[in-house]
């Protein structure tokens, strides 16, 4: 099967889902390009390949070089869902060690946020932290930049899922969230924000957020994350 990547960001950290063979030819070109683009913009990427059937010495010789490349730029290159098959491949060539490997994505994602063997971790930034969800990812480019430009650290993601994952990572103590989402179980995702930690704040977008004056909502937004973040340290 053609190797296929779908990526998502994850607050800071991309995402890459592999899917097929990672194998000499068109399929390790295609992860050179994308990784190597990523590795610009983000400090780590996860690869998750539960769903790769099969790789040659090509392929994983593009891992050891693309996360080589990850860690000289001061980010790393983490592996999640790793297949039993790759996994003895990597322990009889003895590289093994050369990744950081996870079971789930959860705990790749937050070990790039908490800072592992090799990511630096992303604890440095001294403005405050706030978590945007938002189910388009324009809207979510709005708001990070809106916020940081006004002196937050804004990381932001579509999906009440990745939303509970970056709560957990980054222990944010407000959230901005889209009116209606829905998080685990037909629950609100207040309440599943909330079952993480019950001390989070949180902002509600209207739901005709995305349609508004951007300079009324932007001014709106920053009034009402301004008001609860005063009330949560009164």
């Amino acid at each position: 099967m053609q190797l296929r990547l779908e990526s998502r960001p994850v607050g800071d950290v991309l995402v890459i889902q592999c899917q097929g063979r990672i194998v000499a030819g068109n399929e390790v070109f295609t992860l050179h390009a994308r990784v190597g683009d990523s590795l610009e913009k983000h400090g780590d990427v996860v690869l998750q390949l539960d769903e790769v059937e099969f790789m040659d010495s090509s392929g994983l010789g593009a891992l050891v070089r693309l996360v080589q490349a990850a860690r000289a730029k001061g980010g790393d290159l983490k592996l999640s869902g790793l297949p039993p098959r790759i996994r003895k491949v990597l322990q009889m060539t003895n590289l093994l060690a050369q990744f950081e490997i996870y079971e789930t994505i959860e705990e790749a994602i937050t070990a790039a946020y908490l800072g592992s063997r090799y990511s630096r971790g992303k604890t440095g930034d001294a403005r405050p932290r706030l978590l945007c969800v938002y189910p388009s990812s324009d809207v979510c480019t709005f708001l990070r930049e809106v916020l940081c430009s006004s002196g937050y650290n804004a990381m932001t993601t579509t999906t009440a899922y990745d939303a509970q994952i970056l709560l957990k990572a980054t222990k944010a103590k407000l959230a901005v969230i889209s009116a209606g989402i829905k998080g685990q179980r037909g629950r609100s995702l207040e309440e599943s924000l909330h079952e993480i930690d019950p001390a989070v704040s949180l902002v509600i977008l209207d739901e005709n957020f995305a349609s508004q004056d951007p300079g009324e909502a932007a001014e709106k937004l920053l009034s009402e994350v301004a008001r609860v973040s005063a009330a949560a340290s009164a």
